[in-house]
């Protein structure tokens, strides 16, 4: 899972660093409203939390995938058709991504 935002000028996608859990947990660590900076068009503007969305981090799965695919060539040669279970890594990463982006968007923060 990664933090992104929109900027208001260029509308294009911007990566937010300081990746939690939950959006409680960013609002306790930086507060309702933070400052950032678009990475393209260098506009500085205040965002509230709720205007910062998590989406699924695709790096995460295609490691997960390379990974397994490692794995089930050197099973393969010991254990046979064994090894093709290692291809549920990938899919385990991808469910665990989906329900991690899915719970940090649900909840929104009520504004003062």
């Amino acid at each position: 899972m990664r933090l992104e935002f929109t900027c208001s000028q260029c509308k294009i996608q911007n990566k937010f660093k300081p990746v939690t859990a939950t959006r409680v947990d960013l609002q306790m660590k930086i507060g309702d409203e933070v400052a950032v900076t678009c990475k393209y068009c260098n506009k500085e503007d205040k965002k509230h939390i709720n205007r910062i969305d998590a989406v699924v981090d695709n790096r995460k799965i295609l490691l997960a995938f390379i990974i397994s695919a490692i794995v089930i060539i050197v099973l393969m040669s010991f254990y046979g058709l064994i090894a093709f279970a290692m291809i549920a890594i990938p899919f385990g990463v991808w469910v665990q991504e989906g329900k991690s982006t899915h719970y940090f968007n649900s909840y929104k923060i009520r504004r003062k």
